[in-house]
C-alpha cells in the first residue's frame, strides 16, 4: 500500500455532487446562455463551474479544463479561441492555487472567492480584447456580473454541500 488512506463515503459523496454541481453549471450556461447574455448583468455560470471545479481538482487539471472551456466560450461569444483559452487556463491554474493558502470550507470565501475569480477573469478579457473606448465601463459592469455570479453560483454551492450533509 502507498499508505494514504481511502475515501470515506462522505467524501465520495462530496466528490460526486460537487462534480454533478459543476456539470450542472456547465450544462446550464450553455443552454441559457443566448437569455443570460440579453440580461443588463448576468451570472457567468462557466467561469462559476471553472472556479468551483478549481477547488476540488488539482490545478493543472484546472488549467485543462479551462483550455477546453475557452474555445467553447468563445465559439457561443463570437470571440477570439486564444483569448478565451488564455484568459480561461490562467483563471483555473490559479484558481486551483490559490486554495493551497486559503481556507476552502467557509461559505463567505466561496462567494468572495467566485466573486474575485469572475472580476479578475473578465477584466482580464476586457483589457486583453483592447480597445480604448468602454474599458471602464465594461470594468464596472464585470463587478456587478462578478457579484451576479458569486451570489447565484455561491448558493448553488452552498445548496448541494448542504445535501451532502445531511444525506
Amino acid at each position: 500500500m502507498n499508505g494514504a488512506t481511502p475515501p470515506t463515503d462522505l467524501q465520495r459523496r462530496d466528490t460526486v455532487v460537487s462534480l454533478g454541481v459543476v456539470v450542472l453549471l456547465l450544462l446550464l450556461h450553455f443552454l441559457l446562455w443566448p437569455w443570460l447574455t440579453g440580461l443588463p448583468v448576468g451570472p457567468d455560470l462557466l467561469l462559476g463551474g471553472l472556479l468551483l471545479a478549481a477547488l476540488r481538482v488539482r490545478a493543472g487539471t484546472a488549467a485543462v479544463l479551462g483550455f477546453v472551456l475557452g474555445p467553447l466560450e468563445a465559439a457561443m461569444a463570437l470571440g477570439d479561441p486564444g483569448m478565451y483559452a488564455l484568459v480561461l487556463t490562467l483563471t483555473g491554474y490559479l484558481a486551483a492555487r490559490s486554495r493551497d493558502v486559503l481556507f476552502v470550507d467557509a461559505p463567505v470565501f466561496i462567494a468572495v472567492y467566485l466573486f474575485l475569480g469572475t472580476w479578475i477573469a473578465r477584466v482580464m478579457l476586457v483589457l486583453i480584447a483592447g480597445g480604448p473606448t468602454g474599458t471602464a465601463a465594461a470594468i464596472g459592469w464585470a463587478v456587478l456580473d462578478a457579484l451576479a455570479t458569486a451570489i447565484v453560483c455561491g448558493f448553488i454551492d452552498t445548496f448541494a454541500a448542504s445535501l451532502v450533509r445531511r444525506g
